[in-house]
C-alpha cells in the first residue's frame, strides 16, 4: 500500500518538476522575445531595404539590358528565321 502511495508521490513530484521547468522555459522564451524585439525589427527593416534595392536594380537592368538583348536576339535569331523560311519554301516547292 505504501509502495503505491510512494509511487504516486513520485509521479506528483516529477509532474510538479516538469510543470516548473515548463513555466521557467516559457518565461525565458518570453523574456528573450522581448529582449530581442529591437534586433528582429532591425533585421526586418534590412530585409525590406534589400528587397527594395533588389527591385530597383532589377528595374534598372531591365531598362538598360532590354534593348541590348533585343538587338542581340534580332542579330542571332533573324538568320535562323530566314533559314527556316527558306526550308519551308523549299518543302512547299517540292511538294
Amino acid at each position: 500500500m505504501f509502495t503505491i502511495a510512494g509511487l504516486f508521490l513520485v509521479f506528483v513530484v516529477v509532474g510538479g518538476a516538469f510543470l516548473a521547468f515548463a513555466l521557467v522555459a516559457g518565461l525565458a522564451k518570453l523574456v528573450f522575445k522581448v529582449a530581442f524585439l529591437p534586433l528582429v525589427l532591425v533585421f526586418a527593416v534590412l530585409k525590406v531595404a534589400l528587397v527594395a534595392v533588389g527591385a530597383l536594380v532589377g528595374l534598372v537592368m531591365l531598362v538598360t539590358l532590354g534593348p541590348v538583348l533585343l538587338v542581340l536576339g534580332a542579330i542571332f535569331v533573324l538568320p535562323l528565321l530566314l533559314i527556316g523560311l527558306l526550308a519551308k519554301a523549299a518543302v512547299t516547292a517540292v511538294s
